[in-house]
């Protein structure tokens, strides 16, 4: 570790020792490292391939669900693959031995909880299910893709004739359980910030709400965001490779 990265890591464990309620917000880089692509890494991201709003949109979905699936079957098979890794691991010790209260994600893959994170808020869903759009009903995400497989358009029917869909928010779509979001991101004295670019509203918003309220802002992300300049502290490097240099600071690795 640099001389830099040192000071760093010493100045987030002391602000995160100091917190009476630290809340995290972790978006795509986290998640990268256990092989899930990013949306927005320049010429990298998958919305440079595609464009979001034609086969990703709830718009999307209704007009042509066999589209639709063309994009997100892979992405549904990825995540029945992928394992958390070490952003993952640091963050669920961080929670476990006190130091981070609520964590709200960006993510849909459900990575977090499966690192033994407790508190946690998944804001645009998660593919582990599927709802049907006409009754509501829900089956797991393994089910989803034996029903696309059995059917020859490759569409996920209900019984009741209504369509599947991954229980994920798309575009267009409000997102889950913002006022709680909001709530959480309000009582925070710290808010960190994981692996998230702050380019999607209205969760870029949700550290401005601890700001607020007088809270400190930690954002530890490769790409610059727009909310750098009001952070207390800015780390432009891996995110669980500076994680779980913190969480060795403070004894928990």
């Amino acid at each position: 570790m640099s001389e830099i990265e040192e000071q760093q890591v010493k100045k987030i464990s002391h602000l995160m020792k100091g917190s009476k309620y630290t809340v995290c917000l972790t978006g795509a880089g986290v998640s990268t490292a256990s092989g899930i692509s990013d949306f927005r890494t320049p010429g990298k991201g998958l919305w440079s391939k595609v464009n979001p709003i034609e086969v990703t949109s709830i718009q999307a979905f209704q007009e042509n669900p066999a589209r639709f699936y063309q994009f997100y079957r892979p992405r549904i098979e990825e995540l029945q693959q992928v394992s958390p890794n070490q952003s993952h691991h640091a963050l669920s010790q961080l929670e476990r031995a006190g130091y981070l209260h609520f964590l709200i994600t960006q993510n849909i893959d459900c990575l977090h909880k499966k690192a033994g994170s407790q508190r946690v808020l998944e804001i645009h869903g998660n593919l582990d299910q599927s709802i049907c759009f006409q009754c509501g009903r829900k089956i797991s995400s393994r089910l989803l893709l034996q029903k696309i497989e059995e059917n020859d358009h490759k569409i996920p029917y209900c019984q009741c004739g209504g369509v599947f869909k991954p229980d994920v928010v798309l575009f267009g779509e409000a997102l889950f359980n913002l006022d709680e979001a909001i709530d959480e991101a309000s009582k925070a004295d710290l808010f960190l910030v994981a692996g998230s670019s702050l380019q999607v509203s209205p969760a870029n918003l949700l550290p401005e709400y601890s700001l607020a309220q007088k809270g400190n802002l930690v954002i530890i992300n490769y790409m610059e965001t727009h909310l750098d300049h009001k952070a207390a502290v800015v780390i432009h490097q891996d995110v669980g490779l500076f994680l779980s240099a913190l969480c060795q600071y403070l004894n928990l690795l």
